[in-house]
């Protein structure tokens, strides 16, 4: 495993560890009095939907790729010297899924309270 594999393994690793620090919430939607309201609301689920699909999309694409450019990789380093394929094969970086499905649950949110609804944050005591 090279070394810059094994910082990210460790920085993966240590950002995981530290996510579970800190104060817990939860979250209480309620939806708004409307019908149109609730009509609204439903579009914003279909588009919650809608957005997380193009991230998985996304995400076997990038997944994919990297394996075509591994393979491309292996392929040029068979019959060359570890010295030559040092100097002429570029070993491809994993592509690090961007957070896209984050994102859709912030769009949902805020297409949410636009519609009328509201979000309560609630600290969890445990």
């Amino acid at each position: 495993m090279s070394n810059s594999l094994k910082w990210r393994v460790a920085l993966l690793l240590a950002v995981a560890l530290l996510g579970g620090c800190g104060p817990s919430y939860t979250y209480r939607y309620s939806p708004p009095p409307s019908v149109m309201g609730m009509n609204c609301i439903n579009s914003c689920a279909s588009e919650r939907n809608h957005c997380k699909q193009m991230a998985r999309l996304q995400e076997n694409s990038e997944q994919a790729l990297y394996q075509a450019n591994l393979r491309s990789y292996q392929y040029c380093q068979a019959g060359k010297s570890k010295k030559d394929a040092r100097k002429s094969c570029y070993y491809p970086s994993y592509p690090y899924s961007s957070g896209s499905s984050f994102s859709c649950g912030n769009d949902y949110d805020s297409c949410y309270q636009a519609c009328g609804g509201t979000i309560q944050r609630i600290l969890s005591k445990d």
